[in-house]
C-alpha cells in the first residue's frame, strides 16, 4: 500500500488512533478520509459482478431448476454439492468475468471476498453447524434465499464484510504503527481487541441493508417475473452512488 496520504483528513484518523479514540470516531473518520478513493465504485466490475451473482442466487433459488440458473450465470455446481464447492464456484464465477473486462481492481477482489465470505457464512448458520453436510442440506440452505428477509440478511452479510474490508485496507499500515511499548496498541491482543469491535461495529452499521436489500430484491423480483437482469442493477447502482 506505500504509505498513507499526508492530507489532513488522514493525519485525522492517525491522531484518533493514537489517542485512544473509540472504533465508531476512527471507523467514521477513514470514511471521509477515503471517500474520493472510492468515487468510482459503482463502475468497478468486480463490484457489480458480485453483487448481480448475489442477486442471482435469489432468483436461482425461486427457479424450477436452481442449478441450470445458477449455471447459466457462471456459477457452476454438481450434483453431490457441498459448502467448499459453492464457495469456490462463486470465486470461479468472478474471476472469469473480471478477466474478461481487464479491470482488475482491490476493490473488486475485496467484493469478491466479502461475496464468498457472506455466503459460506449464511449457509454455515443454515446448517446448524452439521459436520458433514449432504448436497441436498447445502441445497435446501440455498434455498432458502428465495425468501425476502433471507436474502436482505444475506445482503446484509455481504456489505458489513465489504465495509470491514475497505476499512482494513486502509487502516492496516495505521494501525501496525501504533503497535508495540508506549503506543496505543501495547500488544497484539490489544489490537485485535479494537480490530474486534471495528467487525462489530461494520455489522451494526450494515444493519440498515438488510432491509433495503430485502425490499430491492422482493420489488425486481416481482417487475420482472421471477428475474433480475443486469440493466437493473446498473440503475439502481448509478441511482444511490
Amino acid at each position: 500500500m506505500g504509505s498513507l496520504p499526508g492530507t489532513k483528513p488522514w493525519k485525522e484518523v492517525v491522531r484518533l488512533i493514537g489517542d485512544g479514540a473509540d472504533v465508531v470516531s476512527v471507523a467514521d473518520a477513514t470514511v471521509r478520509a477515503s471517500e474520493r478513493a472510492f468515487a468510482f465504485v459503482q463502475d468497478d466490475p468486480g463490484f457489480r459482478e458480485a453483487v448481480w451473482l448475489m442477486a442471482q442466487l435469489g432468483v436461482a433459488a425461486k427457479k424450477s431448476d436452481p442449478a441450470g440458473h445458477l449455471a447459466a450465470v457462471g456459477i457452476e455446481l454438481s450434483k453431490n454439492t457441498s459448502l467448499a464447492e459453492v464457495a469456490v464456484a462463486l470465486s470461479d464465477a468472478l474471476d472469469r468475468k473480471i478477466d474478461g473486462t481487464g479491470r482488475r481492481s482491490d476493490f473488486g477482489e475485496m467484493a469478491q471476498r466479502a461475496l464468498v465470505a457472506a455466503v459460506s457464512g449464511y449457509l454455515e448458520n443454515g446448517l446448524h453447524g452439521l459436520f458433514e453436510a449432504t448436497a441436498a442440506d447445502v441445497n435446501s440452505a440455498l434455498g432458502k434465499l428465495a425468501k425476502k428477509k433471507e436474502f436482505g440478511l444475506l445482503s446484509g452479510a455481504f456489505f458489513a464484510k465489504l465495509t470491514k474490508e475497505c476499512l482494513g485496507y486502509f487502516l492496516s499500515k495505521t494501525l501496525a504503527t501504533h503497535l508495540g511499548e508506549g503506543q496505543q496498541f501495547v500488544t497484539m491482543n490489544q489490537m485485535a481487541q479494537f480490530e474486534r469491535a471495528l467487525e462489530k461495529y461494520c455489522q451494526e452499521a450494515s444493519t440498515i441493508v438488510e432491509g433495503f436489500g430485502a425490499d430491492w430484491f422482493s420489488k425486481h423480483l416481482f417487475e420482472e417475473k421471477g428475474d433480475i437482469s443486469r440493466g437493473s442493477l446498473a440503475r439502481d447502482s448509478a441511482g444511490s452512488h
